[in-house]
């Protein structure tokens, strides 16, 4: 009986010392915001087009949907996403279509004409599962409206 309580004593010890001499629980720091060129590269050959959900490596915004917030919310938007469509893959082609659709809607319908008559596969992610697309049906979505929904929040920066 007295053995009993002595090692009681130590497990109750121990445990005190355990609590005493934990760490608060800490969730991961977010990915830093990528300065808008570092953005831009990103994006030239970024893997997937998709915006909302919890994709990125973090939890947050998908890689692409970062750099896409990344070069709206700089003062020379309408450029980078400009090099973007002519230098970046299809993904970057789609991301660079929502920035002209939202910072310059006046010249969505030329990029977006070039893009409907290549007419490539998109890798999308849609409803939490990856595939291809069209790019034609990924246009029709982007004139329509359809992603607006999640870049309402942006505003660029004036120069």
């Amino acid at each position: 009986r007295g053995a009993m309580r002595t090692l009681l004593l130590i497990l109750a010890l121990n445990l005190a010392a355990l609590v005493a001499n934990a760490q608060p629980l800490r969730l991961p720091d977010p990915l830093p915001t990528p300065t808008p060129e570092q953005a831009y590269t990103n994006l030239l050959t970024i893997s997937r087009f998709v915006f909302g959900g919890s994709f990125g490596p973090d939890g947050g915004p998908s890689q692409g949907e970062r750099a896409y917030r990344a070069i709206a919310a700089s003062t020379n938007a309408v450029q980078l996403f400009s090099a973007a469509f002519s230098n970046g893959n299809t993904q970057a082609k789609c991301y660079a279509l929502c920035g002209f659709r939202q910072f310059k809607p006046s010249i969505f319908e030329s990029y977006a004409g070039s893009l409907r008559a290549t007419n490539p596969f998109v890798d999308i992610t849609f409803s939490d599962l990856r595939r291809l697309a069209l790019a034609s049906n990924i246009v029709a979505r982007i004139s329509s409206g359809y992603y607006d929904v999640y870049l309402r929040d942006i505003q660029p920066k004036r120069p």
